[in-house]
């Protein structure tokens, strides 16, 4: 009775205390971010295209006015001094005409609206996380890895578990916790596509995208080390967001404690349709 008193006393606390409205807050902070540089996004592209407009149109027409003052004087002086002949007044027909041309093309200018795939502004909605899966390790398998044979390292695998699925559209996200991270771990957060063979080494796979705890981006089966400025800076007890966008081809990772979010470009070629999410827990002997 004891124990089901305090956590009904934390839980009121949680809820009506201060964490739920900080929590609340950072949201609406990040909202308002979103706003604000959406807005600045907006207002830099239409005064680029304003001046862009201002520039072209000016161009134009002052070109066309010194053309036509051109045409004025001689006209007058044709009119006043009476001497012009048919070849004059064809060539200034001419000229007449190639003027309203101009003065027609000028007015074609028009507003394009850009349908291309990539948003030029990124939409924002909220997810609930609730029905996402939470993951606590469970320190109870072993396997034998192929990049040493004599070593058998203590892991945790989460590649196959079948509620996580395969992926082919849409945006998908996942949470982990890092229930015992130490020196001597090693995870990785990244995605394989079901077409590729099922090796039992992850780092050997030619389709693996994703990010390590030793500061790696693998491309492709590429390793790079601190590839955009990667910094995985783990921690026991921390709750990754591991994010699959099939929609714009991209994977995302962020920590919630440190608010840090990487994002990686995934090339369809090279890893294609579905994707399986790998991530992977490994805890080396000393």
């Amino acid at each position: 009775m004891n124990e089901i008193i305090l956590i009904h006393n934390q839980l009121k606390q949680a809820i009506t205390g201060q964490t739920t409205e900080q929590f609340h807050q950072s949201l609406l902070q990040q909202i308002e971010r979103w706003e604000q540089q959406s807005i600045d996004k907006i207002r830099r592209l239409a005064d680029d295209t304003r001046q862009q407009l201002s520039s072209i149109v000016q161009d134009r027409t002052e070109s066309i006015k010194e053309k036509i003052a051109q045409l004025t004087q001689q006209l007058n002086k044709a009119r006043h001094d009476g001497e012009f002949f048919e070849s004059d007044i064809k060539e200034w027909s001419e000229k007449l005409n190639k003027f309203q041309q101009l003065l027609n093309k000028q007015q074609k200018i028009k507003i394009h609206h850009d349908k291309d795939l990539t948003p030029f502004i990124s939409k924002i909605s909220l997810q609930n996380l609730s029905n996402d899966n939470l993951v606590q390790p469970i320190n109870q398998t072993h396997y034998e890895t192929n990049h040493d044979d004599n070593i058998q390292d203590q892991y945790e695998d989460y590649s196959y578990l079948k509620e996580k699925g395969e992926y082919s559209s849409g945006e998908h996200s996942i949470r982990f916790k890092i229930d015992q991270y130490e020196p001597n771990s090693s995870i990785l957060f990244g995605i394989t596509s079901k077409n590729a063979f099922e090796g039992t080494n992850p780092y050997e796979n030619p389709t693996l995208y994703g990010w390590t705890g030793d500061n790696v981006v693998y491309q492709a089966g590429d390793p790079q080390p601190n590839y955009h400025g990667y910094k995985s800076n783990i921690q026991t007890g921390d709750i990754f967001l591991f994010t699959m966008n099939c929609d714009r081809e991209m994977i995302s990772l962020t920590n919630e404690r440190t608010r840090r979010k990487y994002d990686l470009e995934v090339d369809t070629m090279k890893c294609p349709f579905p994707w399986l999410p790998n991530v992977r827990f490994f805890i080396n002997p000393e």
